[in-house]
């Protein structure tokens, strides 16, 4: 392939270069792991300054998060959720390809993920019932994937220890079916971060993690130090801010307990979130670009 670059290319063309991942998305009922996807993959009222050119969903799972975004949440409605029951082999597999501009690489880039969104009882499997053989089946289905993205509703520090919890005995399973000892990357991302208590400290994800989630943040630094894999720490909102000066959420809250903020969307036509592509590209090469450090 690179030979063929070199001879077909024009002088002065600069060639594309694709980076790939295999995504799981993992995550507590109502995280909003769904949601997530589908604002990805709309991608709307994007800045003309983002780092990213175009996100295009690709085949049919990659047009109905778009369907979902356009007739569900610019409505004001919620999305439905993932449903359980469902075998990792039946959870719909995501494709979307994200196209990076040139102009912050010496190369053009584009970020190719499939990515499935495994309903919520998954993680509440892990610590109530470990010998679900439908648990067993979506850990044989994550050693497919090359990272993993644990998504938190981050206003739901209050099940730090129950999180913690499943986050470890997760871990220490996929360990004992890796027969080949791969290891991969954790993105934990977290979510809902248009609101007030979480905005303020979005810049700073991982002492955001420390403060909100110590308890899940420790298994996660002692499963990196054991040299099983990489971790690092994100904050993002499906529906982002309104205004600059005075920022408000673009949401409004629905309900607000212990399993979470609900909200739907404030605004769709002021619909912009955030932080969205950058643990997708630390999935896809290890890196963080401080462009995307403020999309």
């Amino acid at each position: 392939m690179l030979n063929w670059l070199k001879q077909n290319l024009k002088p002065g063309t600069i060639p594309l270069v694709d980076q790939n991942a295999t995504i799981r998305v993992i995550g507590d009922r109502r995280s909003g792991k769904t949601t997530y996807m589908a604002s990805l993959a709309y991608w709307p009222n994007a800045d003309s300054n983002s780092l990213v050119q175009m996100v295009s969903p690709i085949g049919e799972g990659g047009d109905e998060l778009v369907a979902k975004a356009q007739n569900i949440l610019e409505q004001g409605l919620q999305l439905e959720p993932t449903l359980p029951g469902q075998t990792a082999e039946d959870v719909k597999d995501y494709a979307i390809s994200i196209n990076l501009k040139q102009k912050f690489f010496k190369e053009n880039i584009k970020l190719n993920i499939n990515c499935k969104d495994y309903a919520g009882e998954f993680f509440a499997d892990l610590v109530h019932q470990p010998n679900n053989p439908r648990l067993q089946n979506y850990l044989e289905d994550c050693l497919e994937g090359t990272g993993i993205l644990l998504l938190l509703d981050g206003t739901t520090y209050r099940k730090d220890i129950e999180y913690s919890q499943g986050l470890e005995k997760f871990l220490v399973a996929l360990d004992r079916v890796n027969l080949h000892n791969k290891k991969r990357r954790i993105a934990l991302v977290l979510g809902k971060c248009e609101q007030p208590e979480l905005w303020v400290n979005r810049h700073q994800a991982k002492d955001l993690t420390i403060m909100k989630f110590t308890k899940v943040q420790r298994v996660l630094n002692d499963w990196a130090e054991m040299g099983a894999g990489e971790v690092d720490y994100f904050a993002t909102s499906a529906f982002g801010m309104l205004g600059n000066r005075y920022p408000e959420p673009n949401a409004l809250r629905i309900s607000r307990d212990i399993g979470g903020t609900m909200s739907v969307l404030k605004d769709p036509k002021r619909w912009r979130p955030f932080g969205l592509v950058l643990p997708i590209y630390w999935l896809c090469t290890g890196q963080r670009h401080k462009q995307l450090e403020i999309d």
